[in-house]
């Protein structure tokens, strides 16, 4: 049960992650907290990945070009609205989902 458990709290923090990156251009961050967004940048990137290598294979609606502007952008923190995020937040969803489904199965007490 501590496996499910902590698969949960991993992808928990990978949503968690993806939401600060998507609500990061409407806010102000404080002065204080402005150490902590390089590194959240370079976490998401990582959490962007898989969307990233998708979007690149299909060529989805042209958004191969866009993560590849972002990509490119500096490091100091996204400057408008990015789609990518939403779609990476769905799809780590249906990970997780899956991996929790199935993990539950293997890791099932005996009766």
């Amino acid at each position: 049960m501590l496996i499910i458990r902590l698969a949960g709290l991993f992808f928990a923090f990978v949503q968690i992650t993806l939401a600060l990156r998507l609500v990061l251009p409407f806010v102000e961050v404080p002065e204080g907290l402005l150490e902590f967004v390089p590194p959240l940048l370079e976490i998401t990137d990582l959490w962007l990945l898989p969307v990233e290598v998708i979007a690149e294979r299909f060529e989805i609606t042209g958004l191969a070009e866009s993560i590849a502007e972002v990509g490119e952008a500096s490091v100091s923190g996204p400057e408008e609205f990015e789609p990518q995020i939403i779609v990476a937040m769905i799809l780590w969803g249906l990970i997780a989902w899956f991996s929790l489904f199935v993990l539950r199965l293997v890791f099932r007490p005996a009766r």
